[in-house]
């Protein structure tokens, strides 16, 4: 199994790895009726307005993608079966693949729920060769969980992600200080971790169209572009990336929580725009609640429709991990970014703005908490009404304790039951 390609002295050995198709391969390991059969993970999957949210390999050679509506997947693949996501299976199915990394290594750094680093450096004394290791690791997943793996190996973050991508399923690749200018460098630039849609628009401009052209671009003069992030950038493309691997049994300190997502269509009244927030704050109330953490920031960013971003915060007296006072918190907060000085918007007696508030569509919101403290008992103020939040606490308790039993999506406020727009989440900022 070893090519036989050496590392510099010195060099860490680092895999990715990324499970392929990952809920929908979970789905089809809960459920083997669905083997051999094209599946689709799609939000709610009896209206046409729900989206695809993952794919296995058939239902993709039938040319579905993420993203695509249930009818268009209906319609590139008649024969596909739609089902429900499971988000606490992912959740589970996603630990028991860490168990097996921390068979191998410590040094173990999630990145989203079916994606990690490993670096396996100090592991080859006691397993053998890096492509050894790599091999064992989706072995064990696939005859353990029935799942398989596409494994990136390198000797820093960014290659071993790049690495992991370019072949798929159930396959390993090796990008080495031999052949990574021959792997690498013809690629497209956008094949970079962390090189969105605005930075490629950028690099255009710039006639930066390959990660090569960006390894060979000067440094100086793509910072008058790009401030700070040019030096990290050009360095990655490189492969002088040497951001450490986060050790497991290293705590750190959470400084925010905060949900986050793109709507599939602008925003363009504050209907849609309290829906969205409730559903994202509900999300993050229950995460700290989870974490026995009370915030009293709460800060909400939002995109425009020309992509821009706008964002601003506000602290309140009393810390809190209620839903209601985090929306209510991030409706004020919103209604403060978009507030037209020709025009002041309506005011209701819960404090934000409706009916003639006039703002531009929005694209994406995040929400996010920080500012934290242990959730313990509090000091009342002798000022406030503290009556309020006391019954909220109340109340997210019997919504944590009905979640926990049967599942985060059996309860919620009538705020998130009449859905005007469909959204999917990404958590941010933990």
């Amino acid at each position: 199994m070893n090519l036989g390609y050496n590392y510099q002295m010195g060099d860490r050995v680092i895999l990715h790895c990324d499970l392929n198709n990952f809920f929908a391969s979970v789905e089809v390991r809960l459920d083997k009726s669905l083997k051999g059969h094209p599946v689709a993970v799609c939000g709610n999957p009896e209206e046409r307005k729900g989206i695809v949210l993952a794919k296995c390999e058939r239902a993709k050679k039938c040319g579905v993608k993420t993203g695509d509506t249930v009818w268009q997947a209906k319609s590139k693949c008649p024969d596909i079966i739609i089902v429900v996501p499971k988000h606490d299976e992912y959740g589970k199915h996603s630990k028991m693949v860490q168990q097996i990394y921390y068979r191998y290594t410590d040094k173990v750094e999630s990145f989203g729920i079916d994606e990690c680093w490993l670096d396996i450096t100090a592991s080859m004394k006691l397993f053998g060769d890096k492509m050894v290791i790599a091999e064992r690791i989706k072995e064990e997943i696939k005859r353990e969980l029935d799942l398989t793996i596409s494994i990136g190996v390198s000797w820093n973050k960014t290659y071993a992600k790049i690495g992991s991508d370019i072949k798929k399923p159930d396959a390993i690749t090796e990008i080495n200080r031999t052949n990574y200018q021959t792997i690498l460098y013809p690629l497209p630039v956008s094949n970079m971790l962390f090189v969105g849609r605005k930075t490629v628009a950028v690099f255009e401009k710039l006639n930066i169209k390959t990660i090569g052209d960006l390894a060979n671009y000067d440094k100086k003069l793509l910072s008058a572009r790009l401030g700070i992030n040019a030096d990290k950038l050009v360095r990655a493309a490189r492969g002088e990336d040497d951001d450490e691997v986060a050790n497991f049994h290293f705590k750190r300190e959470i400084k925010s929580i905060g949900n986050g997502t793109t709507a599939k269509r602008d925003l363009t009244n504050i209907r849609e725009v309290e829906q969205l927030v409730y559903v994202l704050s509900e999300e993050v109330a229950y995460r700290m609640r989870r974490k026995g953490l009370k915030g009293r920031t709460i800060s909400v960013s939002i995109r425009d429709a020309n992509l821009k971003w706008h964002g601003a915060q506000t602290s309140i007296l009393q810390p809190t991990n209620s839903c209601t006072t985090i929306q209510q918190t991030a409706m004020r907060v919103f209604t403060q970014l978009h507030q037209n000085d020709d025009k002041k918007p309506e005011v209701t007696v819960d404090g934000f703005a409706r009916g003639k508030i006039r703002f531009e569509p929005v694209r994406s919101i995040r929400i996010a908490v920080s500012n934290f403290g242990v959730d313990e008992i509090m000091q009342l103020s002798l000022f406030e009404d503290n009556s309020q939040e006391e019954r909220n606490d109340e109340l997210s308790k019997v919504f944590d304790t009905i979640r926990r039993k049967y599942g985060t999506n059996k309860v919620t406020f009538g705020t998130a039951l009449d859905r005007l727009i469909d959204f999917d989440f990404e958590v941010i900022d933990e």
